[in-house]
């Protein structure tokens, strides 16, 4: 067994599922610190769900519908399992520790002893010693029995919905009522909880039988959840507007005060409740799409760094060197790798730094982070082998133009392979863009050392304003800009907003004489070109071409190809697309829905509200109908003009309604 792997089965795993200061991303001197990880699958089997760990023993609870699943112990040393409970009736929050003869001792909520029916809520707490083969019941009165820790020789749980605390003590079989609190947790004779009538922490001293609160947050804020280890304290604190940070409070210094280790951001539309803190380190999850990214933090120098994308169901907890996973029935070790590099001149990084720094991506994925301010996300199959990937925040760039503002933000990676598909890039501001306006005409760039040209590779802030994404697969410098184009005849015209926002994502553009020329109409091609580019639709095409007048080398052929491949445009007979006929309102309304996946109807009542409604194709009237009832389609008064050419202000207006209704664009 590998030291590192010994340390894991010796060390505790805490993790917490119910629901100051600050400290810096870490400063360089003369060498910085490197966080990697490697995992090694272990030969244990676990079958089930609510997986717990201490030292080297297991608990879970086996798979089953409304709780029903039974409890299980397993010891990863001996390899010994143990079938607790047989009774199939419900039970749930199963945790293990060891007592002061050194005996394993699982503790859970059962409702064995509860009559059956949704009615009855109330639950008891159990204890059954492995060694000595001994079971009890800890509760002597009925009620809501829930969420028990253990620690030593003490037990402690609560009570739904008076918030009643017990303490029980196994060493001479004392039980003892606290008094309220939520969500307590035993460690090294103290126990943490929430208030029962407030979201402030406190201690109580079991030695002493006194309590003191040791976190006192304003009316606007409350601890969310929290998970302690003895010492340290790890918490998810939210305010009345939904932002989220991670705190932690270490109890082992004299005056401890609270320190956040990440910075306020609204509530995501998926929270993880997973969190760990052990041997001056925490963990926890941050959302990824279906996946969760564990991200982590040394408490000693404020580090921020990731150990990778993993299901959320797979976290079980962190001991400060590795992390417990569970994956198709198996225990993984997931170990950190801490190496020191020599400094270097930011934006510059050389075969040395390659070998010493940066992230190992597999096959599998994973991420590579740059502190909490950067992050790159691989999914599984990115690359081929093993590849680490280098992200450095580089120095101060140069605007290219007048009209673009360097942010103050750029970041170089490379990669060791090539990216077989697109990673996500996100860049975190300190501060959130100050206008809907800024975030709009924001944008992430690529260097072209080549040409020595900036090129827009897109971004789309989430809604704090603070965190901008954009697929990439090109390792390059990349930074943020602030683009602010204008033109002459578009100061009071009715799509200024529309056309300024959609021109700093170069989806539209200009003419040369610094006008837009806003009523021209726009051709079938150019407008397919306009929604590939605001789809992000990117890479090249293959095959030979859908359209005879669309060849290989035409200016739209890969628009075409890449709206043709997806579905959004139909050519005529003799497999012509007719790129430079002016599109009509109606053929826009078709590409458009088709582009936006709107559901389409062959009939509805939307149409009436429009005077010329008869003037609408039979063959368009289901995709009119769509695009009018998603309100990207608004007409002109009583009137439509279905067959009328679309102009310029007409397509960007329509453009950005779509983005808006993803929320790619902001009010």
């Amino acid at each position: 067994m590998r030291n590192g792997l010994k340390k894991w089965v010796a060390g505790l795993l805490v993790m917490g599922l119910m629901a100051a200061g600050t400290v810096s991303s870490g400063q360089q001197v003369s060498a910085e610190t490197v966080y990697t990880y490697k995992d090694e699958l272990t030969s244990f089997t676990v079958e089930g769900s609510n997986v717990r760990i201490s030292g080297t023993h297991v608990v879970w609870r086996s798979n089953a519908a409304n709780y029903a699943g039974q409890i299980y112990y397993g010891n990863r040393g001996t390899g010994q399992q143990l079938q607790i409970t047989s009774h199939g009736k419900p039970t749930d929050t199963p945790v293990v520790g060891v007592n002061g003869k050194g005996e394993p001792i699982v503790v859970w909520a059962d409702k064995r002893d509860q009559n059956d029916g949704a009615g009855n809520l109330n639950w008891d707490i159990y204890s059954y010693n492995v060694s000595t083969k001994t079971e009890s019941k800890l509760n002597t009165d009925a009620g809501q029995h829930r969420i028990p820790s253990i620690d030593g020789n003490y037990v402690v749980w609560q009570t739904n919905p008076q918030y009643e605390m017990y303490l029980y003590d196994l060493a001479n079989g004392t039980l003892k009522d606290l008094g309220e609190g939520r969500d307590p947790v035993v460690g090294k004779g103290r126990i943490v909880y929430k208030g029962a009538l407030d979201g402030d922490l406190y201690e109580y001293g079991i030695s002493s039988g006194t309590s003191r609160k040791l976190l006192d947050l304003p009316g606007t804020s409350y601890v969310e959840r929290f998970v302690f280890n003895g010492e340290e304290i790890l918490w998810k604190q939210r305010d009345l507007d939904g932002n989220g940070k991670y705190t932690f409070l270490d109890l082992g210094v004299s005056n401890p005060q609270p320190v956040d280790l990440t910075q306020p951001v609204p509530l995501g539309k998926t929270e993880y409740a997973e969190m760990s803190i052990s041997g001056g380190t925490a963990a926890w999850l941050e959302a990824s799409g279906d996946k969760a990214i564990v991200r982590s933090a040394d408490l000693a120098t404020g580090n921020l760094y990731s150990l990778g994308v993993i299901a959320p169901s797979q976290f079980i907890g962190f001991n400060g060197e590795e992390l417990a996973l569970i994956a198709g029935g198996k225990l993984i070790s997931r170990e950190i790798v801490r190496s020191e590099s020599a400094a270097s001149t930011p934006g510059s990084i050389g075969a040395a730094a390659l070998q010493q720094e940066g992230d190992l991506i597999g096959p599998g994925g994973g991420v590579a982070a740059g502190g909490q301010a950067a992050r790159l996300v691989f999914e599984p199959g990115t690359f081929g082998r093993e590849s680490r990937v280098v992200l450095k925040p580089s120095g101060a760039v140069t605007a290219p133009n007048k009209e673009m503002t360097w942010l103050g933000v750029a970041w170089t990676w490379t990669s060791e392979a090539k990216l077989e598909k697109p990673a996500l890039l996100t860049i975190e501001l300190e501060q959130a863009a100050a206008t809907a306006g800024r975030a709009n005409r924001t944008g992430i760039y690529r260097y072209n050392g080549d040409t020595g040209k900036w090129i827009y590779a897109g971004g789309t802030f989430d809604v704090s304003w603070r965190n901008i994404r954009t697929q990439v697969q090109e390792p390059s410098l990349y930074a943020l800009f602030l683009y602010e184009p204008s033109f002459t005849d578009m100061k009071s015209h009715w799509a200024k907003d529309e056309v300024e926002v959609l021109a700093s994502r170069w989806i539209v553009n200009g003419m040369n004489t610094g006008r837009f020329e806003p009523g021209q109409s726009v051709t079938r091609a150019q407008f397919a070109k306009m929604l590939v580019e605001a789809a992000g639709l990117k890479g090249p095409t293959q095959g030979t071409a859908s359209f005879k007048d669309v060849p290989a080398g035409h200016w739209a052929s890969n628009a075409v190809e890449q709206a043709a491949a997806a579905g959004w445009i139909k050519g005529y007979e003799g497999s012509l697309f007719k790129p430079n006929a002016s599109i009509t309102r109606e053929e826009m309304m078709i590409m458009l829905t088709n582009a936006a996946s709107l559901r389409k109807e062959e009939a509805g009542e939307a149409l009436n509200a429009y005077a010329d409604a008869a003037k609408v194709h039979s063959w368009a009237q289901p995709s009119v109908l769509a695009a009018i009832k998603s309100g990207l389609i608004q007409g002109s008064g009583d009137r439509l003009n279905p067959r009328a050419t679309c102009t310029r202000a007409e397509a960007a207006a329509v453009i950005y309604r779509w983005l808006g209704k993803k929320g790619e664009v902001f009010q």
